[in-house]
Formats: C-alpha cells, structure tokens, sequence
C-alpha cells in the first residue's frame, strides 16, 4: 500500500537526543534524562561512538532506534531495535535492521552479531530474524577463582610453549588456522574473515599483551599443535580465556585441560577470576570447563549475518 514504506535513515546529529529516548524507551521515566545526557556528553568527547544510529519515523515523529557499533577485524555489533507499540511496529524494527545490515554491507563489514541477554526486547530475536539475523546458538558464559591451581593427569604429552612475537609469527598463524578445522565453536563464522580479521578482532578484545597469547606444539609432533590467548579485562577484577584451541592431532588427549591449568596459574599472578564463553552446542568443551570447576553465570543469544558482498545479477 503507497505510503506505507518505513522510512529509515541514519540519524542526523541533531536528532540524537529524541533517538535516545526512543532507545531507551524501556527504562524507567525518572532514569531516563541522566541516561540520554550521559550518552550525548560521552558522543561529545569520543568515548562512545554514536554514528551506527539508525531511526525510523512515522508521521514526523521518530518511533523506532537501532544502535551499531563497528568492531576490530571487520566485525560489528548490533542491538535489537526499539520501537514505540503500533500495529505495524515489526515492520519498522525489521527495516531498521534491513538498512543497517546493508549500510554495513556497503562499508566493508563482513560479520555482524548480536547478543541478546535477559535486558533485550521482548520481540528483538523476532525482530533481528525478520531483518536477516537468524538466531545460530547460544553462548554460556563461565568463571573460575584462580585459586587454587588446576590439577592435570602427570603422563600427559609435553607441550613446548611460546609466546607471541614477531620470531614465531609464521608458527603461530599457521597453528592458529589449523586449530579451526572442525572445530565446535561458532562454525558459521569459519572462512568468512581473514586471519589478519581474527588477529584483529582479539587484540581488540580487552587489553592486549603479547606474552599472554601462546602457541605450542606437542614436543616430537610437529602436527599437534595448541594456542592459547588470554585478555585482561579492563572493566572487572578478572581475565579472559579469549581463545583455546588444538589442532586435530592434540585434541582427545586431556590436553585442553592441561591448557586451562596454565591459563588459570598465569592469571593467578594478576586476578582472582578467569572467565570465558562458550558455544551451547560445544559439549565437549563445556564438559572441560565444567569438569575444570567452571560455573555459569549468563547466557546469551547469538544473532549472525554474514555480509559477503552482494553478486551481481546474471543474465
């Protein structure tokens, strides 16, 4: 029907303030003013990035938000969008993700994602699905005190350990990519970023320290490989397993143990805790962690678009 079209755009500089309030309609009315001038004052001096803000209007009234952020290695995170109740309201919220998702698409982006936790919109996973962000899995978050240390099996293989640097760059990349073959974690994302992306993407993940990612090999086999990546965690008295991963000829081994006990014995010298994620449907791996003394303590869905560029038609 004519004039029915959603119309959506990026949200100019001054119509921020009213988006805001739309994004966080849910929020208590007394909290709101505090919330929105905090988020203008933060754009203001460049401590939050509020240029992924995108708007849908109706009737010259802004009614729906959806808020992007760009990531480290072509990557971007999307919130689930906010619209105000009407009967067409879906088709509102799937056009704000339909025109983020392209205007990402357009600036080179090549995975987005979305986490909905127990705070999200009652109809976000709906809504994200409608706009082409179907819901994949889902990730567990877990934690461990770092004290005390974990105990591993004494006949276990050696595995001899170093740390990242330019002399084992080559080693290390070629480790790493071999760690993905048939792995459990997030297969949706395999081959869709380069390396150079991947690297990219956990460096960014809190605070970066070189000696904290490690590669190994299994001493007297070359094809058994390990990699280990660790993150301090800038806004919490705690530290991330980023990335743990073994290459085919390691893995079955009680070896990813062995693995977690270093992690926990070098964040013990720094912090009391070691948290990391892992995907629902990686029971191996959430057996590990379990069997490790790991506990739960969120969970979260995750929303996936690919953005491989658009083919052109053929004739």
């Amino acid at each position: 029907m004519p004039g029915l079209t959603p119309h959506v755009q990026p949200c100019p500089l001054g119509d921020r303030e009213a988006a805001l309030e739309v994004l966080y309609r849910r929020v208590p009315a007394s909290l709101r003013p505090r919330l929105i001038a905090n988020a203008l004052a933060e754009s203001a001096r460049g401590l939050i990035d509020l240029s992924g803000l995108w708007i849908a209007w109706r009737h010259g009234r802004i009614v729906g938000a959806l808020l992007t952020q760009p990531l480290a290695g072509r990557a971007a995170a999307v919130w689930a969008p906010e619209v105000d109740p009407s009967w067409r309201r879906s088709a509102y919220a799937i056009a704000l993700v339909r025109a983020a998702l392209d205007d990402l698409r357009g600036r080179g982006f090549r995975i987005v994602q979305a986490l909905l936790d127990e705070s999200a919109p009652r109809q976000g996973a709906a809504d994200l699905e409608g706009g082409g962000m179907p819901h994949v899995t889902d990730l567990v978050y877990l934690e461990r005190a770092t004290a005390p240390p974990l105990e591993v099996a004494a006949d276990l293989p050696a595995i001899e350990w170093w740390g990242y640097g330019p002399a084992v760059e080559t080693e290390f990349r070629a480790v790493l990519q071999a760690t993905y073959v048939d792995s459990l974690d997030m297969p949706e994302l395999e081959g869709i970023r380069s390396l150079d992306d991947i690297l990219a993407s956990h460096r960014a993940a809190g605070r970066f320290v070189a000696d904290r990612w490690r590669v190994g090999r299994l001493v007297g086999e070359p094809e058994a490989g390990a990699v280990l990546l660790l993150s301090e965690l800038p806004d919490r008295d705690a530290w991330e397993v980023a990335y743990l991963g073994l290459t085919p000829a390691a893995r079955g081994r009680g070896l990813g143990r062995a693995m977690l006990a270093r992690a926990i014995a070098m964040a013990a010298e720094h912090v009391p805790r070691l948290e990391l994620a892992v995907d629902v449907r990686n029971r191996p791996a959430t057996h590990l962690y379990v069997g490790s003394g790991f506990l739960p303590f969120d969970r979260r869905a995750v929303h996936l678009a690919s953005l491989a560029p658009h083919e052109p038609p053929t004739s």
